[in-house]
């Protein structure tokens, strides 16, 4: 599981694309909820390039592409997310109420950064911290790609 936004864009047609983009803004998955991709859809998006590969593209649309109708969904960064996502299952309670002292931005930043501390343990062979450890001792503001 990784934290996500979600764009669901309603076409005039009736057809309903959505597009999910990573924290970073980068394009993870597209899916055709209703409707086919046309063949004006298909040159459209690939051969005048205006498939969104990144989320500033979306964006764009929004502002741009009246015709269009562009729900956006809000990454879920509650607990449970966080927990699913680390690897440790270990101390939930502990872990659970030192989440809930976390600002949002630092929230955020724990679900950023725990891609990068779980390849950083397995370079290393380390072991994984408790989750409680891991936002007491604020390790989501170390930069592990350069540790």
């Amino acid at each position: 599981m990784s934290l996500t936004r979600t764009y669901t864009v309603k076409i005039e047609a009736g057809d309903i694309w959505q597009f999910k983009y990573n924290l970073n803004g980068f394009l993870i998955a597209f899916n055709v909820l209703e409707g086919e991709i046309s063949q004006a859809h298909s040159d459209w998006l690939f051969v005048k390039g205006k498939f969104p590969y990144h989320e500033d593209k979306i964006k764009d649309w929004q502002k741009k592409l009246k015709q269009l109708t562009i729900e956006v969904g809000e990454p879920d960064i509650s607990f449970d997310s966080l927990w699913n996502l680390y690897d440790n299952k270990v101390s939930k309670f502990d872990a659970n109420k030192a989440f809930n002292k976390l600002s949002q931005a630092d929230r955020i930043k724990c679900f950023m950064t725990i891609p990068g501390y779980k390849k950083y343990l397995f370079k290393k062979g380390t072991g994984t911290a408790h989750l409680a450890t891991f936002i007491n001792k604020q390790y989501y503001n170390d930069d592990w790609t350069k540790a």
